[in-house]
């Protein structure tokens, strides 16, 4: 730390030869992708998976150089990353699976106390809640206190709804009460998009040896994380549970469950993305 373009692991480390731009860009083995975001995620030889295009962002890069080095966390490795042009390549470790959500039918700090939040690279804080069309500091970070963290929510939707030429009485509401409601958590290092659709399982035998169960062989998706308010693994995938399955009684075996802080980030969601 910290890290710089281009990176490329020691050859004797990998796999096999990276692939070249031609063998990328002629693969048809396709994964899934959010449709939000402009990438393309491939996989070579079955042994390298590439994400790259002109939104992808060297934050998942750094993200899982930090995972391999300092954490005991199913991820997969990073073999190299590099710009070509306007897009960003990021070629990591092939791990076989599926996500968790096609498997699952079937299976305190004070406020004030400095610290930092923030991209892996010790940047701005790499989520659209801190977009600013300016680069505006103050909206983007990184941030101090978590207290500023979230006073750049009400920030951003301040500019947003400005920029619609509209007003939001919810948005006025939240830049009076979310920054003193959400600044008692610590930094810590998140993932930041823990969705089932981000979690790779596998099916082995169970160690009775009597049936096969799924173990979880990867976390994959590492664009957005980064040091958030301890809060925010569970707060941040709440507005978005269904509550159709028992995948949020699920979610609190694996995060601390906080309905409260879930609750606020809910009025957020619902203001941003209106």
């Amino acid at each position: 730390m910290p890290y710089s373009l281009p990176y490329y692991r020691d050859a004797s480390q990998l796999p096999g030869p990276l692939p070249d731009q031609n063998e990328i860009e002629q693969a048809t083995h396709t994964l899934p992708r959010k449709s939000e975001f402009h990438a393309r995620l491939v996989v070579i030889r079955d042994k390298y998976v590439v994400k790259y295009g002109s939104h992808v962002t060297e934050n998942e890069g750094y993200a899982l150089l930090f995972v391999d080095e300092r954490l005991d966390i199913a991820a997969p490795r990073l073999h190299a990353m590099y710009r070509d042009q306007d897009a960003l390549y990021i070629v990591m470790e092939y791990i076989p699976g599926v996500s968790l959500g096609t498997a699952w039918p079937s299976p305190t700090e004070r406020c004030h106390r400095p610290g930092f939040y923030g991209g892996v690279n010790r940047g701005p804080v790499p989520h659209r809640y801190f977009y600013s069309r300016e680069d505006n500091p103050a909206v983007t970070g990184p941030f101090r206190t978590a207290e500023e963290f979230a006073r750049a929510i009400t920030l951003r939707l301040k500019e947003m709804w400005s920029q619609s030429n509209h007003h939001s009485f919810l948005s006025d509401y939240l830049g009076r009460n979310l920054p003193s409601a959400l600044c008692n958590y610590p930094p810590m290092f998140t993932h930041g998009d823990l969705y089932r659709e981000n979690v790779l399982v596998r099916k082995v035998v169970d160690s009775d040896g009597n049936e096969e169960v799924y173990e979880v062989a990867a976390l994959v998706d590492w664009e957005t994380a980064g040091r958030y308010p301890s809060y925010w693994e569970y707060a941040h995938i709440f507005p978005l549970l269904q509550w159709v399955d028992d995948w949020p009684e699920y979610v609190e075996k694996v995060l601390h469950p906080l309905p409260l802080e879930g609750a606020m980030m809910r009025l957020v969601f619902n203001d941003l993305e209106f």
